[in-house]
């Protein structure tokens, strides 16, 4: 009977068969526990990252660029903010020489002055026996506590050249004279002007007593 003889394992064998072991346990192991494999996803996920970050700053950019010659406009389907509109002029004066203070009306209209109402009628051409001339009906309520003065020369006149003139004692039989009123009382009488030149235009009727007694003048405008 024979009997088998192992020949005895030599060192180098014994490293041999080691490595080997320890390579056939590393093909074993699963995939996802290779580290080349995980490095490799590491790097797959870092330049995802990178590619979709400098995507969204590409858009950023993109986004915030101004079209040249749009800076300032408002969007699309905005309107744009008014301009702000210029200071309105000074309205002209109602008639030449007219000053802040006047109470200005047209002929017919009762002007209330201080504490008196006063009325100036639409002007007609009155008796031209010496002269041709323009009268109006004027009239002086006194609605104060003190007895007021009136005076033919309180009206004057101002004719479309720009000429002022003083009423005159012709042109009516029913001329405005002087005198006073008490409190609620009235004086009524014509009025009347030289026409001399008998120019067309407007023409204003300025009530201004020689004894003022409040800061307003009236003017009643007249166009012939």
């Amino acid at each position: 009977m024979s009997e088998d003889l192992q020949t005895p394992e030599t060192k180098s064998d014994s490293k041999a068969r080691a490595a080997a072991d320890k390579a056939y346990t590393k093909a074993s192991r699963p995939w996802f526990k290779k580290k080349r494999f995980i490095l490799a996803l590491i790097v797959l996920l870092i330049i995802v990252i990178s590619v979709a970050t400098g995507g969204d700053d590409s858009d950023s950019a993109a986004d915030t660029t101004t079209t040249p010659g749009t800076a300032g406009q408002a969007p699309a389907g905005e309107s744009a903010a008014p301009a702000e509109a210029a200071p309105a002029e000074d309205a002209a004066p109602a008639f030449p020489g007219a000053e802040k203070s006047d109470v200005i009306g047209q002929a017919g209209e009762a002007l209330v002055l201080g504490d008196i109402t006063v009325t100036s009628t639409p002007m007609i051409d009155g008796d031209a026996t010496l002269g041709a001339t323009l009268c109006t009906n004027t009239t002086v309520q006194n609605a104060s506590d003190k007895t007021i003065d009136f005076n033919s020369f309180d009206w004057k006149l101002q004719s479309p050249s720009g000429t002022i003139i003083n009423a005159t004692f012709m042109g009516s039989d029913n001329l405005l004279s002087s005198g006073q009123v008490a409190p609620g009382g009235t004086a009524t009488g014509d009025t009347c002007f030289e026409n001399k030149t008998g120019e067309a235009g407007q023409y204003v009727v300025l009530y201004e007593p020689i004894l003022a007694f409040f800061s307003d003048r009236g003017a009643w405008i007249n166009n012939r």
